[in-house]
């Protein structure tokens, strides 16, 4: 369905206040970020980025600050901690900003052929994925917002949907929530058939994600679990000369170094499952920052091949997935639909591929209402 503008009010105000930041006059179109010694004032509209101060264009400042604050800054390494990965961490940080910056111009400046090019349905019920997901995909993603109730059922919704979409083709299910078999040889012989392995790898652990791997195994998919939680262990360890507290061990595997560690094991195990498996479809289920396109050393640029994104969200963590959300609008009957039921979703799914879905970076968006 065509969209009423071509640059986009959030969809977050479909359900709050006008909070957001609205769309600048002049794009920045720069290419780069100022980096400032440290010395100078602390002058509002800087970030402090280890040893040196970050200043962002005023309108990238004004309109994505606090995004950027949340995404990136706060995920700063403590360099007395962490003497090799933090400065290394704070590059990398730097890096990704000076991205955004480049995807907010671009975006800006096609943001009519992006409205364009962006199909918008509200279903009440069941989604056909088996008409969405394309027959030549070699890899699908499935990326989360972790711990969003509701999101994990309608992932199951398509894990059971897989056989009748890809019909006769073998599919495995790769997952982060489940730990990699670290110290023996990769082998598709390893797989995860028996819902009671699963329960003897998370040591009884309820968690949101187990549903879909259960439905998984009950649609005849077979599971491999992808996090290599020794290897993490030991790189903490190493790095900082004492074994990691829970809260260290979660703060080196969210930061940018700690999510490039990971995602580079698991493309290991993913190699290895496609060179034994050449026809097959390989789906990975994980959080949205290992999968999506406009992610950081994503899966999809370190694997290439046909890749197939799908985002699970609501309204509130849309601006979390990708700030640019912020200025996506749907027509007045699209958002009308989405509000006469707490049960409808909105699927949103690009009309043709173009590089452009990179920025945004999904092929296909399932936002479900906040429970």
């Amino acid at each position: 369905m065509n969209k009423t503008t071509c640059v986009m009010t959030s969809l977050v105000l479909l359900f709050s206040a006008a909070a957001y930041a609205q769309v600048p006059a002049k794009p920045f179109l720069s290419n780069q970020a100022r980096i400032l010694l440290r010395g100078g004032a602390n002058k509002a509209g800087y970030f402090e980025l280890g040893n040196m101060r970050l200043k962002l264009p005023p309108a990238v400042m004004k309109a994505h600050g606090a995004d950027l604050m949340l995404s990136h800054l706060s995920l700063q390494l403590d360099p007395n901690v962490y003497p090799s990965y933090g400065p290394k961490n704070d590059a990398r940080i730097l890096r990704s900003i000076q991205r955004f910056i480049d995807d907010y111009g671009t975006f800006h400046i096609k943001a009519p052929e992006i409205a364009a090019n962006i199909a918008s349905r509200v279903i009440k019920g069941r989604v056909p994925y088996h008409a969405y997901l394309p027959q030549n995909a070699q890899n699908l993603y499935l990326g989360e917002v972790h711990n969003v109730p509701g999101l994990a059922a309608e992932i199951e919704n398509l894990v059971r949907a897989l056989p009748e979409a890809y019909p006769g083709r073998k599919i495995y299910l790769a997952t982060e929530f489940l730990p990699a078999f670290e110290n023996i040889p990769f082998s598709v012989e390893n797989a995860v058939t028996d819902p009671r392995e699963i329960a003897q790898l998370l040591e009884g652990t309820p968690r949101a994600s187990t549903r879909v791997l259960n439905a998984a195994l009950e649609a005849g998919i077979p599971v491999i679990g992808l996090e290599p939680e020794t290897a993490i262990l030991q790189e903490i360890v190493r790095e900082t000369s004492s074994y990691p507290t829970p809260e260290m061990y979660e703060e080196f595997a969210t930061s940018f170094e700690g999510m490039r560690f990971r995602n580079r094991e698991w493309s290991k195990y993913l190699r290895a499952l496609r060179a034994a498996e050449p026809d097959a479809l390989i789906v990975v289920y994980a959080g949205f920052g290992h999968v999506g396109y406009s992610e950081d050393f994503n899966l999809s640029s370190l694997l290439g091949g046909r890749s197939f994104v799908v985002l699970f969200t609501t309204p509130e963590f849309l601006p979390l997935n990708n700030p640019l959300f912020r200025y996506l609008r749907e027509t007045p009957d699209i958002r009308g639909q989405f509000r006469s039921s707490p049960d409808a979703k909105l699927v949103e799914k690009w009309k043709k591929d173009t590089g452009l879905k990179k920025i945004m970076g999904t092929d296909m968006t399932v936002i479900l209402h906040a429970r």
